[in-house]
């Protein structure tokens, strides 16, 4: 448990295995993250999915631990998912672009969900695109997705090209006026450095 929180407070990742980790936090009593039924209009997304990725993926997993697990102690920590029905849903203008079934990764992690069959989680690109809807909806303005946030999470310039040009400018239909005119000048700052 003590390793659960020091990576919590500073980030870091204690030296130990992240399944010696999950197998101390689970005997312990920990709880793995509720999932409900998803599908590929209904996904989970946002910082959940940013800490997932595939097999063949060198991006994300920084905070697998204290996104998906939580100590007994602590109540169960709730999927966010966007998508139809949801606080923010891109699909209008993405449809399930970028959309994957993970069941296979996250039971392979130890997590169960509600429908084992399928996990429709977003990629890192759709989950971004997602945050950046997220702080507009808010009135935070999507300026709390900052570029340097998105160099943490992406890695060159080709996947911010991508972000960008398939995720990011698509979302202007879905947006007019004083939003639209917002969602252009935050977009015009991201780029890779």
């Amino acid at each position: 448990m003590q390793h659960l929180v020091a990576e919590r407070k500073t980030g870091l990742q204690p030296e130990s295995s992240l399944d010696d980790r999950m197998g101390r936090l689970l005997a312990a009593g920990g709880r793995t993250l509720v999932i409900p039924h998803t599908t590929p209009q209904r996904y989970l997304s946002f910082r959940a999915a940013l800490n997932l990725r595939m097999p063949s993926e060198a991006t994300g997993d920084w905070h697998f631990l204290t996104t998906f697990f939580s100590p007994a102690d602590e109540p169960p920590i709730e999927a966010k998912l966007a998508g139809e029905g949801q606080e923010v849903d891109t699909t209008p203008s993405l449809g399930s672009r970028g959309v994957r079934d993970m069941a296979n990764v996250l039971l392979g992690r130890k997590i169960t969900t509600s429908n084992a069959m399928h996990v429709w989680i977003a990629n890192h690109f759709r989950a971004i695109a997602d945050l950046a809807e997220l702080a507009l909806r808010s009135e935070n303005q999507p300026y709390t997705v900052t570029v340097h946030q998105v160099n943490q999470w992406l890695d060159t310039k080709a996947q911010v090209d991508e972000l960008v040009t398939n995720y990011l400018v698509p979302l202007r239909k879905q947006k007019k006026g004083a939003e639209l005119a917002k969602w252009d000048a935050w977009l015009k700052t991201i780029r890779y450095n």
